[in-house]
């Protein structure tokens, strides 16, 4: 099979041998994750206290379970329209179109490329920060040219990489990425072990006033950095072993939280509160904060290189852009680069970027959407048994037309109740094939009861965070931090 521009980022041929093991299936799901959850996610559950562990373990955990429910959603709309084959390249909308029409497949659509797209703008933010740390610490304060700047220098620079059109070999690109981010995290925790500490570094208590508002902005930026479903139905289709996901899920949480753990760890004890957004920025000076810096805005500018293409394949198809190489797809992603460096220069701090995307955008495709696909298809399911075997019954019972008939009735009654009964069996063990692991865990009105709860739950938190960062974005403006638009544009009427 030939590979084009249009393939899916982790799509391969259907030969065994290009699959994904359930290793590689991992360490997609680490790059994905990133080195966020170990530079930026520290501070924002450090401020939430005691309560900070409790909100991670419990706000990880459904994100777990709800992307298990989105490959397990896709094995039940399989059986019951095996044509949704062909819509692979979009899994998520298809699997909206089949549950509740098309209307919402569209709208789906459309929030996973604004939040696609929106991801990207913290990656040029933090990459810029390291950039501007990395001149400053080098040059001993006496070269300083802004991130503001920087954000510019490397939108210029990556925008000819996004011509290109896709990565064509996933499997090393994220290999690459996910050493990047273990040596980060083995670098950053040499430099906080053995770096000095700062005076200042005193552990505050925080008001119980106060404790509920560091949740929810920990609850927003959590689902940010924990984001895999948009991906994970595309990594699901590419494994060898497609029941394995639930397992490769688990294990790439695992893996980027035991990291982001013994960080969170050794930064609470040594530096307490004293931790600023970026964990980078709170560290002394040294050659491995050097080395850190650079690989993180190198982790961070591969990872919006490989994410941003299936946005732009997307909208090119939309725009009947040729999957050749063409001008119109250069401007095309030319001006979405110009946007992004905009908006990436129109906002006061990275984190609450982070915390409005993740609590506004990524929570209803992370805790709202596969729960109610899984419910609606169980309903789907059922009623898809119930039609096949009321089919196989009526096909059994079917009287054989002409007056000589081989069967006597008493005889076709039996033969009919005995493929009835073994039809049953048969389709029963078919059915719950992908489910075993479940079924012996949770009842399936547990389930539902569990998945309305999860649903609920995160409408209020959705709303309650939007609010909170809005609000905080507002007051960034006007009382703390311009954002670099204002400062350049300044700059720029004084030429």
């Amino acid at each position: 099979m030939e590979f084009s521009e249009r393939t899916l980022l982790l799509q391969s041929n259907n030969n065994s041998s290009n699959k994904l093991s359930v290793f590689f299936a991992i360490i997609c799901i680490v790059d994905i994750f990133g080195v966020f959850p170990i530079v930026a996610l520290p501070k924002a559950i450090i401020d939430c206290g005691y309560y900070g562990i409790a909100t991670i373990l419990l706000i990880c955990t459904v994100q777990i379970y709800t992307a298990s429910l989105l490959g397990r959603s896709w094995n039940i709309a399989q059986e019951i329209n095996p044509n949704i084959k062909l819509k692979s390249r979009y899994p998520y909308s298809a699997l909206a179109e089949i549950t509740y029409g098309k209307y919402l497949s569209r709208f789906v659509n459309f929030l996973v490329d604004l939040t696609v797209f929106s991801g990207g703008i913290p990656n040029l933010i933090v990459a810029s920060q390291n950039l501007e740390l990395l001149g400053l610490r080098i040059s001993n304060q006496n070269t300083d040219i802004s991130f503001c700047y920087w954000i510019i220098i490397l939108g210029v620079l990556l925008c000819p990489m996004l011509w290109l059109g896709s990565p064509k070999d996933m499997k090393i690109l994220c290999s690459i990425s996910v050493v990047l981010v273990i040596l980060v995290f083995l670098l950053i925790c040499w430099c906080i072990l053995f770096g000095t500490t700062p005076e200042s570094s005193t552990v505050t208590d925080n008001s119980t006033v106060e404790i509920w508002k560091y949740i929810m902005t920990a609850y927003g930026i959590i689902a940010f950095q924990f984001d895999v479903h948009p991906v994970v139905l595309t990594i699901q289709m590419d494994m060898k072993k497609k029941s394995k996901l639930p397992l490769a899920v688990l294990c790439g949480f695992f893996v980027s939280l035991l990291m982001f753990a013994v960080i969170t760890i050794i930064s609470a004890y040594k530096y307490g509160t004293f931790i600023r957004p970026s964990l980078l920025e709170t560290l002394p000076t040294s050659i491995p904060l050097h080395f850190a810096a650079v690989l993180v805005a190198l982790q961070l500018c591969l990872t919006s290189v490989v994410s941003n293409n299936a946005l732009y394949q997307h909208m090119e198809n939309c725009l009947n852009i040729s999957r050749d190489f063409n001008c119109k797809r250069c401007i095309l992603r030319t001006i979405l680069t110009i946007l992004a460096i905009v908006l990436a220069e129109s906002v006061p701090r990275f984190d609450l970027v982070m915390s409005l995307i993740g609590g506004s955008l990524t929570a209803p495709l992370v805790f709202i959407l596969p729960p109610l696909f899984y419910m609606k298809l169980q309903s789907l399911q059922k009623k898809h048994i119930e039609q096949l075997q009321e089919e196989s019954i009526t096909n059994i019972l079917m009287p054989r037309a002409g007056p000589s008939s081989e069967f006597s009735e008493e005889y076709s009654a039996d033969l009919s109740k005995y493929y009835e009964t073994k039809f049953k069996e048969e389709f029963k063990a078919y059915a719950g094939k992908c489910d075993k692991f479940f079924e012996c865990v949770f009842n399936r009105k547990l389930e539902i009861v569990i998945c309305c709860i999860i649903i609920i739950a995160s409408v209020c938190a959705t709303c309650v965070t939007s609010y909170l960062n809005i609000r905080s974005s507002a007051l960034s403006y006007v009382n703390f931090s311009k954002p670099c638009i204002y400062n350049i544009s300044r700059t720029l009427l004084y030429l």
